[in-house]
């Protein structure tokens, strides 16, 4: 267990030297699991259930106010407690109200969670217009061709911070100055890979909206993460499932339901009732380990990590498919030319206790803070054999 890094509580609280999958769901840092039991053990033993929901819930605005500490957030900035980037993205796309006429701008390097609700929405309403901007060779966005998609039509960009494929960071700010300059659009970062991979600060993005998962970087929780957005929104989006967190409904004098409901606006439309409090106590904790680590500090361990796993993968015959000109981030996507299926690999990796995600022409290996040089060793070790041999390699260099 990498023990330098991040102190006793933001570190994963299983042994990790096998595990390079942190691009999909991370193990729970040690602070996350021993909150999330201490909140177990508080509830089923308090005297009165309701009471403690109430109290519990209540303390949520702390969580908030975590949230815009860590992240860089002013307090005039929303937070809206959510289970994924997937759901938030959904949200906006059903109730943000776009004109007629309208362009949606998303991107081609984004997340088919951030995109699909988009997909969606331009597929039942044909006057709004679907685009995508393109990616330069390197990954990152081509923002001469987003000058040519964004027009005083454009009410939505989205957009991924750092790719979930070959963790490019994606130039946002620039994109958001454009977007600025060019239309009065609404700016959607998807943060799901960046949120405790790279510092993230909110009001230096620029942005309108930042989502973002628990479950990877942050070590969180599955089904918990978290929206944030600027009051200019708050009354641009309407609620999707009511409750009386965000609703209420009027009887009339005789006892009969009024029309129509008194509806909370900002965050509160991305919350129902009932918020799983168990788990977001985990986040908290896993939320004040990580801002207590450090997260330049977690990000310069990530990236020299990443270093070491390029480097090794190398000398063992893999090419890496894309190498981020604003340098790695510690999610990379490895090919072997002599392997036709990279499934295959991940298969046997996986006998030998590896972790790794692949498809057909791609091994994907992220690796984190916590990933040992050893693990990493050992790893690359297991993947030359299904690389390019010694003597072919020195023959092309």
């Amino acid at each position: 267990m990498c023990e330098r890094a991040g102190g006793p509580s933001f570190r994963p609280a299983i042994d990790t030297d096998r595990f390079f999958d942190w691009a999909s769901t991370a193990p729970n840092s040690s602070a996350c699991l021993a909150a999330m039991s201490e909140f177990a053990d508080a509830a089923a033993s308090h005297h009165c259930p309701p009471d403690f929901l109430t109290a519990s819930t209540d303390a949520l605005s702390a969580l908030r106010d975590r949230i815009r500490t860590v992240f860089g957030a002013e307090p005039d900035v929303d937070v809206a407690l959510v289970r994924s980037v997937a759901e938030a993205s959904s949200v906006l796309a059903r109730a943000l109200v776009l004109p007629p006429g309208s362009s949606v701008v998303v991107s081609a390097a984004d997340h088919p969670a951030l995109v699909a609700p988009w997909c969606w929405l331009t597929g039942i309403r044909p006057d709004i217009d679907l685009r995508t901007i393109a990616c330069t060779g390197s990954g990152v966005l081509d923002l001469d061709h987003a000058v040519r998609l964004i027009d005083s039509t454009t009410a939505v960009v989205a957009c991924s911070h750092l790719t979930h494929l070959d963790g490019v960071l994606q130039p946002v700010e620039e994109l958001t100055a454009l977007t600025r300059h060019r239309s009065g659009a609404l700016v959607i970062i998807d943060g799901a890979q960046s949120a405790g991979r790279v510092p993230v600060r909110f009001d230096a993005l620029g942005a309108d909206v930042f989502l973002a998962s628990a479950r990877k970087a942050l070590l969180g929780p599955l089904g918990t993460g978290f929206v944030l957005m600027r009051s200019r929104v708050r009354h641009t989006v309407r609620p999707v499932v009511f409750s009386r967190r965000n609703a209420l409904a009027g009887v009339r004098h005789d006892g009969s339901w009024r029309p129509g409901l008194r509806c909370r606006s900002g965050a509160a439309v991305f919350e129902g009732n009932l918020p799983d409090l168990r788990a977001l106590s985990g986040l908290s904790a896993s939320l004040r380990a990580y801002q207590e680590a450090g997260p330049a500090q977690m990000a310069g361990e990530c990236r020299a990590r990443a270093e070491s796993l390029a480097s090794l993968a190398g000398q063992a015959g893999y090419r890496s498919l894309r190498r981020p000109p604003g340098g790695l981030t510690g999610i990379t996507r490895l090919a072997s030319p002599r392997v036709a299926d990279h499934r295959r690999i991940k298969a046997d990796l996986a006998s030998r206790g590896f972790a790794v995600a692949a498809d057909r022409e791609w091994l994907r290996i992220s690796v984190h803070a916590f990933s040992t040089e050893e693990g990493i060793a050992a790893l690359c070790d297991h993947m030359s054999a299904y690389g390019t041999p010694p003597s072919i390699r020195a023959r092309t260099a």
